[in-house]
C-alpha cells in the first residue's frame, strides 16, 4: 500500500535497483524523469527501469496524480492491464489531488477508455468513450481513439467519419491558438499532426485494420504509423 493507494509496488530486483542508483548518482536524474523517459544517455527505456523509478516516486509523493497516470500507462505497455485499471480505480475512489479532469489526457476515465480499448474490451471502450462525448469533444485524440476503435470492430465508414471529427479538432485547436497568439508557445507539429489522423484514415477508408497507438495527447500524434 502506497499512501492512501491501495497499490502495491513490483517486487524489487537487486541488480535493477543498483543499475538506476548507480546512474543517477552518476547524472543526477529524478526518479519522475526515468519514468517518463529512460535512463539519460543510454537506450535503456525498458518498463521494468520507468516502473522502478515510478514507485520509488510515489513512495515519497504518494499523492501525485499525474505520475500515478502515467505509471498506469506503462503498466499497460508491459501487458499488465489489470494493475493499470487498478491504479485507475484507486484515483477515482480517491479523487487525487494534481489532476486536471478538463484535460483529456489526465482525465482517469479517459485513461480506463484507452485501457480497455488496449486490452481487447471494445464494446465497453466504446460505450464509455460516448459518455465522455461532452466533456471531451474538443479534443483530437478523443476523436481518434473512437475512430481507432471502430475501426478495430470493423466499422471502418464510422471510423473513416471519426477520424474526420479529430480532423476538425485539430483544426479548430490551431485556430484558437493562432487567435490567442500561443501557437509558439504549444510546440506541436500540426502538418504532422494532420499526416498521422491523414495516414489512418486512409486505412479505414480501405478497409484495413487499425495499427499502431492511440495519443492520449498532441505529442502523440507525432510518431509514424505505416499503413
Amino acid at each position: 500500500m502506497i499512501g492512501r493507494f491501495n497499490v502495491d509496488p513490483p517486487a524489487l530486483d537487486d541488480n535493477l535497483l543498483q543499475m538506476v542508483e548507480s546512474h543517477r548518482m552518476q547524472t543526477g536524474q529524478e526518479y519522475s524523469a526515468i519514468l517518463h523517459f529512460g535512463l539519460w544517455g543510454t537506450a535503456d527505456c525498458s518498463t521494468e527501469v520507468r516502473l522502478y523509478a515510478a514507485y520509488r516516486h510515489l513512495a515519497d509523493n504518494p499523492d501525485d496524480g499525474p505520475v500515478w497516470l502515467e505509471t498506469a500507462r506503462v503498466h499497460l505497455e508491459a501487458g499488465e492491464g489489470g494493475k493499470a485499471m487498478a491504479i485507475i480505480d484507486e484515483l477515482e475512489r480517491l479523487d487525487t489531488p494534481g489532476l486536471y479532469p478538463n484535460l483529456y489526457s489526465e482525465d482517469p476515465e479517459a485513461n480506463r477508455a484507452h485501457i480497455l480499448a488496449d486490452t481487447g474490451a471494445l464494446d465497453a471502450a466504446l460505450e464509455l468513450f460516448d459518455s465522455l462525448r461532452g466533456r471531451h469533444g474538443d479534443a483530437p485524440a478523443y476523436h481518434y481513439a473512437v475512430a481507432s476503435v471502430l475501426q478495430e470492430k470493423g466499422d471502418f465508414a464510422g471510423a473513416a467519419a471519426a477520424y474526420d471529427e479529430a480532423m476538425e479538432a485539430l483544426e479548430d485547436f490551431r485556430r484558437e491558438a493562432e487567435e490567442e497568439e500561443m501557437l509558439d508557445e504549444l510546440n506541436v507539429d500540426f502538418p504532422a499532426a494532420r499526416a498521422f489522423i491523414e495516414q489512418a484514415r486512409a486505412a479505414a477508408i480501405n478497409n484495413r485494420p487499425f495499427e499502431g497507438e492511440r495519443p492520449m495527447d498532441l505529442s502523440g500524434f507525432r510518431d509514424e504509423i505505416e499503413v
